[in-house]
């Protein structure tokens, strides 16, 4: 059944791009062989053939080939130690070619459920050297630590990173608009604080993962931006936005069902908080660039998910693109080369597109 489906999706995309690229658009879906890695794991002291920012530079027309090393698996990727109890708040730790500040705070007290109040927290990873550092800010569900590896690998490659805890279920407070706001916070603190730690003063990408790509999709397409329990100013909405296998279709199938803790009930109940989180209501703003990765294996989101948004995109002549990585699972694209390359790739677009950035600024939270 799932072999079916993955050539259905991969004829979808196909003809996608051909219909596409017939309209004369500037990006349009592709089905691309993924080069992971041996079963060694990259040694600490591995860099690029270039530094990201020249990679950047270089990259005229937005895809960075043959720059960015392989990426091994998340269990065999180096760098990050074990978190320990005797840690300090905000500890920072060198490990090989970056050092991660832990337990930052990025948001004011808000409401964590139950009558407590929190603030979200971040882990900073910064890259060995002097910068300036391209900014990242990572989302997934469940906490820093789903993506802990992801980050660790792009600090190694030179970007700064901000790996953000969003509330994702409603019964801790989360949901509609709070996860929303903790991501639009995350993007104002590390644009109000990356020359703390070596970032440049360019764009501010967002990348997520799975639920937090949908929410980050909210974030990036909403003109409209989500304010909030921040502790910096400025815009809330990034440059540029990476979405690894996201489920963006809110409105229909499992996801309907699958959201209930995070909208804190059926679709039926929570329908107006839905409709403003459907990122198919939006793009209606200045245009970011969007690079999206899937898998045609993916069993938890169907890779359709993404090639839809893709069509969504190109329809309103959004700078897109779509990367399907043949036999990728859910997990494995996060630790692909293309989920790197849609990194890169992105950053590169909205370096090249400075002037045409969301002019939205100094709307930070209350």
């Amino acid at each position: 059944m799932r072999s079916a489906l993955s050539a259905l999706v991969l004829g979808a995309a196909m003809l996608l791009a051909v219909s596409y690229a017939g309209g004369g658009q500037t990006a349009v879906a592709a089905v691309l062989p993924d080069a992971t890695t041996s079963s060694d794991p990259a040694p600490a002291s591995e860099s690029p053939a270039t530094s990201a920012t020249d990679a950047l530079d270089d990259a005229a027309d937005g895809v960075v080939v043959g720059t960015v090393p392989a990426a091994a698996a998340p269990d065999q990727l180096v760098g990050i130690p074990p978190r320990s109890a005797q840690l300090p708040l905000a500890a920072a730790y060198q490990s090989g070619a970056f050092k991660v500040v832990t337990d930052v705070p990025f948001t004011s007290p808000v409401d964590c459920g139950g009558g407590q109040s929190c603030q979200g927290q971040l882990d900073v990873y910064v890259p060995s050297g002097p910068g300036s550092f391209p900014i990242v800010v990572l989302v997934g569900p469940g906490g820093r630590g789903y993506l802990a590896s992801f980050a660790g690998h792009l600090a190694r490659l030179g970007i700064l990173v901000f790996n953000a805890d969003f509330r994702d279920v409603a019964g801790s407070g989360g949901g509609y608009p709070a996860g929303f706001q903790d991501v639009a916070c995350a993007i104002r603190f590390a644009r109000s604080q990356a020359s703390v730690y070596g970032g440049d003063a360019g764009p501010v990408t967002l990348a997520g993962h799975s639920l937090g790509g949908w929410v980050g999709s909210v974030v990036a397409l909403d003109p409209t931006e989500f304010e909030g329990g921040c502790l910096a100013d400025g815009s809330g909405r990034p440059d540029a936005f990476v979405g690894l296998s996201g489920n963006y279709q809110i409105d229909g199938g499992e996801n309907a069902s699958d959201l209930y803790p995070f909208f804190g009930g059926s679709a039926a109940v929570t329908a107006q908080a839905r409709a403003a989180s459907n990122p198919f209501n939006f793009a209606t703003g200045t245009p970011i660039p969007v690079r999206l990765v899937a898998g045609t294996a993916d069993e938890t989101v169907d890779p359709a998910q993404s090639i839809a948004l893709n069509a969504f995109l190109l329809n309103r002549g959004w700078n897109v693109a779509l990367t399907l990585v043949p036999d990728g699972s859910h997990m494995s694209i996060v630790s692909s080369q293309s989920a790197y390359d849609a990194v890169f790739s992105a950053m590169s677009a909205a370096r090249s597109s400075a002037n045409a950035i969301d002019p939205i600024k100094g709307r930070g939270g209350q």
